[in-house]
């Protein structure tokens, strides 16, 4: 108990961890504009305010399906068995085990008078009671790898939870899309209906002498053009639509039926909450992780600099050796048994400097994982800053081209009946009808782009999985104890407590 003691207690060598304080702004420089506030954001589910149910369906089978989470759950997996395998080296290593075999000793070689009597051969049972081997944790070495480990558990979890954020936003954008790229051709298809009205009553002119053939020609030429535009777009959405069948994990037979029918670009228009850089932060499951790696090379370093000390180790055997099965049992006659403290130290590694090197490693790594996690806060908070900006713009866009495509509608709609009646020659009316198309599609463009600029902003902040139900893997994260006791090891969560 006082070796125990001794092991699993006292500090540890090395530093201790302690979060860097990193300066993010007290507020968002670009919160201002209609649909944004600076209150805290409930971005749980966040795709449901689309009030799509074809997004939450596909959000949803992402959820379950997609390769990347799954690969995600795999690599936690292995750091919670690496946390365990780490756990184990506080305790003795201890084997038992039973062996049996038989023997012929040539005497001749021993240089013994009377040779005959050992070439008989002989059994021989062993029964390995208990070998144990115990380096003791005097300098907390292993307590370094633990808290290493439980850092790197930490780190998976959150990575998982940001790859979530990210599937969740590219399924969400890839939606988005194919329904941008329907509204620019139905606006095309559109133009086409538009130039075979133009036809048909070129034709009825035709047919009284009062129209002219090369006019209708030409209107049936725009009219072909225009079909092969909204054509285009079908190999488009026909991209998109593998990207996000890809994203689902599945062929693109489902995604494409789920998406053939036509639907306007979905948008948000309740009000989305942006919060503050701090509580950001906090949210973003991509710093979180970059945080948790910095804990993790920071304890690498107290295990780098035991190599500069000596290892307390205790080997010991307890055998029982017989040439008799029977014997096995007769432990005062057959034991023997021993135990073996010893100090190994490498000083040959402080001599040539390798135990140096390895601590300037370790201590490189850490500050390598010092700057990414000061990136991973500055580019947090740059892609909130960007998204807010992109977001007004679209909004602005959107706007202008809404009120375009409205009285564009109108102007054509009274130029054809001015047509008809002989007032406007085909000239102008043709260009009534391609500035229609020109604001459909860009009003079609715009849509989609604040959808997407709205997708992206969801997802720079960061959230989405704050009430999500997580895989127990991953929910099961904060038991894990970055500082155990050997009353651990008798746990039923094996070797893990409440945090």
């Amino acid at each position: 108990m006082i070796l125990a003691a001794l092991a699993l207690g006292g500090c540890a060598i090395g530093p201790d961890y302690q979060r860097p304080e990193i300066a993010a702004g007290e507020r968002f420089t670009a919160t201002r504009g209609p649909g944004l506030d600076a209150t805290e954001p409930r971005s749980e589910r966040w795709w449901q305010n689309f009030r799509d149910p074809v997004l939450d369906e596909l959000v949803a089978r992402a959820d379950l399906q997609n390769i990347d989470l799954r690969r995600s759950l795999l690599a936690l997996e292995t750091y919670r068995a690496q946390y365990t395998v780490d756990f184990s080296k506080l305790f003795p290593d201890i084997n038992t085990g039973i062996a049996y075999d038989r023997r012929r000793i040539d005497a001749n070689q021993l240089g013994v008078p009377n040779p005959d009597a050992l070439r008989e051969p002989f059994n021989n049972w062993q029964w390995n009671v208990a070998s144990a081997y115990w380096e003791l944790d005097v300098w907390g070495a292993v307590r370094r790898q633990i808290e290493s480990g439980v850092s790197n558990v930490q780190m998976s979890a959150a990575q998982y939870r940001a790859a979530l954020v990210s599937v969740r936003a590219e399924v969400a954008q890839a939606y988005v899309t194919i329904r941008q790229l329907q509204s620019q051709r139905a606006a095309f298809r559109d133009l086409a209906t538009g130039y075979g009205k133009l036809v048909d009553a070129i034709e009825k002119k035709v047919r009284f002498q009062a129209g002219s053939k090369v006019e209708l020609a030409e209107v049936r030429s725009r009219q072909a053009s225009a079909l092969g535009d909204a054509n285009r777009f079908d190999g488009l959405i026909a991209q998109q639509v593998a990207g996000l069948a890809i994203l689902l994990g599945e062929t693109p037979e489902h995604v494409r039926k789920v998406v053939t029918e036509d639907r306007p670009v979905p948008n948000v228009e309740m009000p989305i909450s942006v919060g503050l850089p701090a509580t950001l932060l906090e949210r973003r499951p991509d710093v979180q992780a970059a945080e948790r790696a910095l804990q993790a090379a920071t304890a690498q370093i107290g295990i780098a600099e035991a190599g500069y000390l000596p290892r307390f180790s205790f080997t010991g055997n307890f055998i029982i050796q017989t040439p008799n099965f029977d014997s096995l049992a007769d432990w005062n006659n057959n034991m023997t048994y021993g135990i073996t403290p010893a100090v190994t130290w490498r000083f040959m590694d402080i001599l040539t400097g390798a135990a140096e090197a390895r601590v300037i490693q370790s201590k490189a790594r850490a500050a390598d994982a010092l700057l990414r996690y000061q990136l991973a806060v500055i580019t947090a908070v740059n892609q909130v800053e960007s998204s807010i900006a992109s977001f007004n713009a679209a909004r602005v866009v959107r706007s202008s081209y809404t009120d375009s495509a409205r009285e564009i509608q109108a102007a054509f709609d009274l130029a054809f009946l001015q047509y008809r009646a002989g007032t406007i020659d085909i000239t102008r009316l043709i260009q009534y009808l391609q500035a229609y198309v020109v604001a459909r599609d860009g009003l079609a463009q715009a849509e989609g782009l604040m959808a997407q600029n709205c997708v992206e902003l969801y997802r720079s902040l960061g959230g989405g999985w704050e009430m999500s139900p997580m895989p127990p893997a991953v929910d099961d994260v904060r038991r894990f104890n970055p500082t155990p006791t050997a009353n651990d090891f008798l746990a039923p969560n094996g070797g893990r407590t409440e945090g």
